[in-house]
């Protein structure tokens, strides 16, 4: 029996099972009782004391009897039978022990319907043995060299694959590794990594690795190291920055004199030259091939109508780049990023239970279908050298190229190109502090001079945009034609040589699967032109058809697909640009269009599409990846939401009331959420002012409650399924594992995303007259007087549809294929370059600001080699590892498999803003200051009968000593107390059916305090997570507010109803699809078979032509705001307008102006 104090509310005694004080200090609370058993046991009431031990035996008898039904359901097999066995003589062989002193035996299993979310387990290893050896040997080759087969040399094919499984582990995931007879797994990652290196808790891996030759680079002295590695690792000094020098200048071993004998800019000269630039071996410390600079030339053709015609060669400029080879052998010669480079491929599966089917799982790049369809292909290649036991292995190449402005104002830009390792883990890969996007070029553009060169050539005159385009294309390929060098080539076609960490030699391949880009880029790789007839680069599909996403015609846009080594697009653009540069014909005239605007081509010399590189790059076309930031976060659903607005203002216009401020009150009043996962809207999210992707990602995320009764009835029903399914797609698209289970509901929710929003552009937007924005017709307006190069162009804002079927409506029919070919679009997202613009935007101050990019690469050098160095004779630092130390409260030492974490103050009573309990996720440590939080239902059952979860509102986070004071087996008692953490909350109630309709979010309302068992106590260990909770804004406030309570302190206003964001990120999304997330083991045998959604038969696709679409074809349509179309005779759920109650739209539509804005 424990002992707790027992407190009241209002009459009702507060009790779950037992009853916990609410003292923040309650050490106190079991004193009085115990020292009052103490006092009568002294003054020989004999009498007394048997009286209350025969009641405390009576109380242990029914608390045994509350506890066996509990533990009842832990006998549902002999299995667990026996291990409570063994648990309850294990605890009466400690009985000598202090209670508080005890410890587990063995871990607790609970039942099935209690067990919560788990930590991530490795998988049973396979075994790592010797490498497959010919039966012959052949000689040794010499490390990074590259072989090729003469012609004396036979080759020998080599033996069939054979399969090696792994067992499965606790969540039921498995692997299959496809490898060459009487071989194994000779390198594995994963074995190595433990739960620190996958939470942000812990601190860098330690290095063991030692400089021989000059251990400290270009510096004679460890003082002189630390000053430069100050100096260059951050660019705006600030306070930190200054604590940090001075804890340099109070090292012991730290001496001023050896800083004043450096000469310091030598030092820096030569921490960023190259190898080759150095005299009398100042440079032999290092150990890459730095930058190098390459004179750029481009034909350029000058046709028969311009003056001194012909085609003429033309010095561009400088190319600053490195050699991709050199960037390989750099990553895998390291011994600390090789610890984590997979060589092996592998097909991982998942089965969730023995009555689960098993499904394929998709995440990171090196298990992907192309990375194993790479490696099974090498592998079947005969040996470069007969005999050769070198292991060959793939090295999964994935670019990515970005324009980017180097600061707010000016018009310095720089053009960057990354490379990354899919060899390496996503989860790294997306880290910027990881330093895996590496920096290998920097285009040019065509300057000035280049246009001042044209003007001279063609008489003072510059020549047409078609022209300069054709320019800017070859100079990109040209460039292209520098970096994919002979280097390149014979690596991919013989391999690398190299001698790794581990000991072994291995033969490695380079070969290109991604290219992140957007689409302006991808074009320009692709080698169409931009918004052709034939706009995508994966199909031939009509640009008229775009608009069919999800249709069944759409679905078969895999039968029209670009090929690379296509032999008529190869001779068609050979005769185009035999037109162009032999007989002189324009490269926009008739003769070149009939040629290539059939199918969208250009006149370039591809780089990618040399015959040289065909057999041995993935091909170029479709690993041109979808980019979810581009095409759907700054894309589709900008332009949906820019229309939102302008239909707001469409009918703030017709009823009087400004609806944009209403939705800018809403936005304003949704709770942020985590650290970053929903940022607190600003002043006015209509206006969309310097808003980044993230920002358009919560405005998504948040949009539901937000839009709700804003528009009409007739229109609003339509808009609410529109932007669930939008937030659906969202969520789904954006999964860091997805299986067959949730690729098959993306796959629906594609469907039902095209369909609604065809539905809405012809019910909704085709039926309401909309105009630009302001800030639209302003931005027309410059560009138009831009044009012009005179004059101002008239501000009038002109009519504006939807304009949603773009191809980036298009493209979001390829992320299924492209995760089922690629994994995960997180993996090569355009997110990870955005973020790495961070480095070489912060370097720009330190340049001249005009040969920037040679001084650029020269301080990427330098950090990259300061950060080697400081990696092999220098301590790793654990500042900055724990997010925790950045929370002003007194947290305990928190361990990476602990449930939650709780502040350990005892002196001061925290309110509920202050206090805050770190919810530990399935991998990292996302802390919430917790307000609401969901746990499992005990009574579910099955599907449809209870909801799965329970949600509660936190009031209090608190802690009890207390002692168990009862008898215990042996006779004895003990008056030992322990900790006991409890948190204090008020249940929610769920307002909709479980089985609820599609499209729709839960809804919860917090249960009154006077009503029973309103107010509760909650186990910490109890808590799956925080939820998110938004007012339903369109119900309004209650009217009254509850009695106050010395146990609950009342908010200062409350809403009659809350939504429930299951959108706010991908762990929360997923606890609400049933059955298909590995890491909710919970789900598992509550739901063997998720069932999935098909589209019916019947299904409407919404295919006929709306009038915004016809209008946009330049049929006549004229588009009117018809009564009604825009109005409803009566509304279940009136909308509230800040306060005001409209409970006839007739009258809502025709109020005047409202007086009483939204502050």
């Amino acid at each position: 029996m424990l002992l707790f104090d027992a407190n009241t509310v209002e009459g009702h005694t507060l009790a779950l099972d037992t009853l916990i004080s609410t003292n923040a200090n309650a050490k106190a609370v079991n004193e009085p009782c115990a020292t009052s058993l103490r006092r009568q046991r002294r003054s020989g009431a004999a009498e007394n004391v048997a009286e209350l031990e025969q009641r405390e035996a009576d109380r242990s008898c029914t608390l045994d009897a509350r506890l066996s039904p509990q533990l009842a359901t832990v006998g549902d097999s002999p299995d667990l039978l026996q291990e409570a066995e063994s648990s309850q003589k294990a605890r009466c062989g400690d009985l000598d022990i202090p209670v508080a002193k005890r410890k587990a035996t063995q871990s607790r299993r609970l039942p099935a319907r209690y067990r919560q979310d788990v930590l991530p387990q490795p998988l049973p290893p396979v075994e790592v043995g010797q490498p497959w050896c010919h039966p012959t040997q052949g000689t040794n080759t010499l490390e990074g060299a590259t072989t090729g087969t003469t012609a004396a040399a036979t080759p020998i094919p080599p033996p069939p694959l054979s399969v090696l499984t792994s067992g499965r582990n606790s969540f039921g995931v498995m692997r299959k590794y496809h490898i060459r007879p009487n071989s194994t797994v000779t390198h594995d990652p994963d074995r190595q990594i433990t739960l620190h290196d996958l939470s942000d808790l812990s601190p860098p891996f330690p290095r063991n690795v030692t400089r021989i030759l000059n251990p400290y680079g270009p510096f004679s002295n460890l003082s002189a190291l630390l000053i430069g590695d100050w100096y260059w690792n951050s660019n705006n000094k600030s306070y930190l920055d200054f604590q940090k020098l001075i804890s340099i200048l109070k090292q012991p071993n730290f001496s001023l004199e050896d800083v004043t004998r450096i000469n310091w800019a030598a030092a820096f000269k030569e921490l960023g030259a190259n190898k080759d630039d150095l005299c009398d071996g100042t440079g032999s410390w290092i150990e890459d091939d730095g930058w190098k600079t390459t004179q750029i030339s481009i034909d350029v053709p000058f046709h028969s109508r311009m003056k001194n015609s012909g085609l003429d060669r033309c010095v561009v400029g400088d190319f600053h780049h490195r050699s991709i080879v050199s960037v390989i052998k750099e990553k895998i010669l390291n011994p600390d990023e090789n610890r984590q480079f997979h060589y092996h491929p592998y097909h991982s599966t998942w089965k969730a239970s023995e009555a689960s089917p098993e499904v394929d799982l998709y995440g990171e790049l090196y298990a992907s279908q192309a990375f194993r369809d790479a490696h099974e292909e090498l592998q079947n290649q005969p040996d470069p050298t007969p005999g050769e036991s070198f292991e060959k292995v793939v090295v999964a190449l994935m670019l990515a190229s970005d324009s980017t402005h180097l600061t707010s104002f000016g018009d310095a830009q720089l053009w960057p190109c990354y490379l990354m390792f899919g060899n390496e883990s996503k989860y790294r890969r997306c880290q910027p502090s990881q330093h895996l996007c590496h920096q290998i070029a920097y285009f040019k553009k065509l300057s000035d001079r280049f246009s001042d060169y044209l003007k001279t050539r063609n008489g003072g005159k510059l020549p047409s945009d078609a022209f300069m385009t054709h320019c800017s294309r070859e100079l990109f390929h040209a460039q292209w034609s520098v970096l994919l060098d002979d280097e390149l080539l014979d690596a991919m076609k013989n391999g690398i040589v190299l001698m790794c960490p581990d000991g072994r030699r291995r033969r490695f391949y380079p070969r290109i699967f991604t290219y992140s880009a957007d689409y302006p880029e991808k074009i320009l790789v692709a080698g169409i032109r931009n918004n052709g007839v034939h706009p995508c680069h994966r199909c031939l599909i009509q640009k008229s058809d775009l608009s069919n996403l999800g249709a069944p015609n759409d679905n078969q846009r895999c039968l029209q697909q670009r090929i690379d080594s296509d032999d008529r697009r190869r001779k068609l653009v050979a005769d185009a640009r035999k037109e162009i540069l032999e007989n002189n014909y324009a490269v926009d005239g008739n003769k070149v269009e009939s040629l290539l605007k059939p199918q969208s081509l250009v006149p370039v010399d591809n780089a990618f599409f040399a015959p040289r590189f065909l057999p041995f790059v993935v091909s170029i076309l479709p690993a041109l990846v979808v980019d979810i930031l581009h095409e759907f976060e700054v894309g589709v659903w900008k332009r949906l939401f820019i229309h939102l607005i302008r239909l707001l203002e469409a009918f703030s216009q017709a009823s009087g009331i400004t609806l944009t401020a209403e939705l800018d009150y809403r936005y304003r009043l949704t709770p942020a959420f985590g650290r970053d996962a929903v940022r607190k809207f600003g002043v006015n999210a209509s206006a969309m002012k310097r808003k980044a992707a993230r920002d358009f990602e919560d405005l998504l995320q948040c949009a539901i409650p937000a839009f709700e009764c804003l528009l009409p009835p007739p229109h609003n029903a339509g808009l609410m399924k529109l932007l669930f399914i939008f937030a659906q797609w969202h969520a789904l698209a954006k999964l860091r594992l997805h299986n067959d289970h949730t690729l098959a509901l993306l796959d629906y929710t594609t469907t039902q995303l095209g369909a609604h929003t065809r539905r809405f552009d012809k019910d909704t937007c085709s039926r309401v007259s909309t105009k630009e924005l302001a800030k639209e017709a302003e931005a027309r307006a410059r560009r138009e007087a831009k044009g012009k190069g005179k004059g101002t162009a008239s501000v009038a804002r002109k009519p504006a549809t939807l304009g949603i079927f773009t191809i980036k409506f298009h493209f979001l029919g390829d992320y299924v294929p492209a995760i089922r070919r690629f994994g995960t679009s997180d993996s090569y997202s355009t997110e990870i370059s955005e973020l790495s613009h961070r480095l070489p935007k912060s370097w720009f101050p330190r340049t001249d600001k005009k040969d920037y990019q040679e001084q650029m690469a020269h301080i990427e050098r330098r950090q990259a080699r300061l950060a080697r160095i400081r990696a092999e004779i220098l301590e790793p630092s654990a500042e900055g590892a724990n997010y925790m130390g950045r929370m002003n409260l007194e947290h305990a030492e928190a361990g990476v498999d602990s449930r939650y974490v709780m502040a350990s103050n005892q002196n001061q009573p925290f309110d509920l803003g202050s206090a805050a309990v770190n919810c530990v996720g399935a991998i990292h440590h996302d802390q919430y200051l917790i307000c609401n939080v969901m746990l499992l239902n005990a009574d579910f059952s099955e599907p449809g009968t209870h909801s799965l979860y329970l949600y509660s509102r936190v009031l209090g986070i608190y802690h009890a000593n207390v002692s168990y004071i009862g008898v215990l087996p042996d006779g004895t008692r003990r008056y030992d107390s322990f900790r006991l953490d409890v948190v204090w909350g008020q249940w929610y109630e769920a307002l909709d059916h479980p089985i609820r309709e599609e499209f729709q979010l839960d809804r919860l309302r917090l249960c009154p305090v006077e009503a029973p068992e309103s107010l509760h106590f909650m186990d910490p260990s109890d808590i799956l997570r925080a939820v998110h909770l938004i007012p339903q804004f369109s119900l309004g406030k209650v009217d009254t507010l509850p009695p106050k309570s010395r146990l609950v302190t009342p908010q200062e206003s409350e809403w009659k109803a809350y939504y429930i964001n299951r959108f706010v990120d991908r762990d929360m999304f997923m606890r609400y699809q049933y059955g298909m997330s590995v890491g909710h083991v919970y789900m598992h045998p509550l739901f063997p078979v998720p069932k999935l959604p098909s589209i019916p038969s019947d299904f409407d696709y919404c295919l006929q032509e709306s009038p915004s679409q016809a209008q946009a074809s330049g049929s006549n349509v004229t588009l009117t705001n018809r009564p009604s179309e825009t109005t409803l005779t009566s509304s279940p759920s009136p909308p509230i307008l800040h306060g005001l109650i409209f409970p006839n739209p007739r009258i809502c539509l025709s109020a005047g102006r409202r007086s009483d804005k939204p502050r």
